[in-house]
């Protein structure tokens, strides 16, 4: 009796214990939505990202290897020992983000957080993780594309669960089209390419006709928010803030010019092969300014017409906005307007 009632004990103490109930969604996000803002949400996020790719992704993995994120100023254990600054290291799974340093080199139009920047980083270091233990998903052979659409899945997901608004979305969108550039011989893509795998990703997880608080998701590439009804303005029904996405090639135009006359000087008239190597190099690396906008748009249902203040346009038909953005405002504000 005693000796049965021991060997029972002896077999109860050498199962392992169960594991920790891993946290749910939700209680990752409440604690997101708790923590203060800087390294703390950024290791929170880490967390949510893992969470995401093993359990609610529609093509995760469950046994997705584990992801080191890196202390700032820290190197990789492997790839030669390299500085982790906003880079993913896939021999030693480690990821290591330095957003100051990026925010600094980017030369953005606006002025993101620093804690939105590093956010935008890791959920694209993050997509190259994802891409090593699974696949590019649908950018076979383009990996930073590939990174880009895992990153829109990862933010689209946050948005959807009312974790990131719609101006921390534009900015984040804003930021992965300047990492990109026109260089052929970048390892990264070129910006509009990247935006776009970057939107896909987006619009696996929300789409058109989404509401965020007071914000409508119109079409892949445009939000608007009422702003006032039937405002003392004899032709405007209604006023509208809009963020679109355009961009802007006059400076790239000048830039690549420019490359192109220095490389000429250098290699036709007796500059070092050095000198001439370094200006072919260049050629093509400047850069177009892509950003969401954010605007006014006036509105005339009776007339068919709208307007958008401060781009350089005339008033033009609905029908004519090459984005879609006008035609989907007037489908919702036009029939209640009459």
């Amino acid at each position: 009796m005693i000796g049965a009632w021991f060997a029972s004990a002896v077999m109860v103490l050498a199962d392992p214990a169960p594991p920790p109930p891993l946290p749910s969604t939700t209680a990752l996000l409440e604690e997101l939505n708790q923590s203060p803002e800087g390294s703390a949400q950024l290791a929170i996020h880490h967390r949510l990202l893992g969470h995401y790719w093993r359990d609610v992704a529609s093509d995760g993995d469950q046994a997705l290897p584990e992801v080191e994120l890196l202390a700032p100023g820290a190197r990789f254990s492997a790839c030669g020992k390299a500085p982790a600054s906003n880079a993913y290291c896939p021999e030693s799974a480690q990821i290591g983000i330095d957003a100051r340093g990026l925010l600094s080199r980017l030369r953005l139009q606006s002025s993101p957080s620093t804690e939105l920047t590093a956010l935008t980083v890791l959920a694209h270091e993050w997509g190259h993780h994802v891409n090593q233990a699974i696949d590019q998903g649908p950018f076979k052979g383009r990996e930073e594309d590939a990174a880009d659409w895992r990153a829109g899945r990862y933010l689209g997901w946050l948005m959807a669960n009312q974790a990131l608004s719609v101006e921390q979305f534009t900015e984040a969108a804003n930021i992965l089209f300047r990492i990109g550039d026109y260089h052929q011989l970048s390892p990264h893509g070129y910006p509009l390419t990247r935006y776009r795998a970057f939107t896909d990703g987006v619009n696996g997880e929300i789409t058109p006709g989404t509401q965020f608080d007071s914000w409508m998701m119109d079409t892949p590439e445009t939000f608007s928010e009422v702003v006032d009804f039937n405002p003392q303005e004899p032709w405007v029904d209604a006023v509208i803030k809009v963020y679109r996405f355009e961009v802007e090639r006059g400076g790239q135009i000048a830039g690549n010019l420019f490359s192109a006359a220095l490389g000429v000087l250098n290699c036709g008239f007796g500059g070092s092969s050095r000198a001439c190597a370094g200006a072919l190099t260049r050629q093509g690396q400047a850069k177009p300014d892509g950003w969401f906008r954010l605007r006014k748009l006036q509105l005339n249902c009776y007339n068919g017409v709208f307007d958008i203040l401060g781009d350089g346009i005339k008033r033009q038909r609905i029908s004519a906005d090459r984005k879609g953005q006008a035609q989907r405002i007037a489908q919702r504000l036009c029939s209640a307007a009459q």
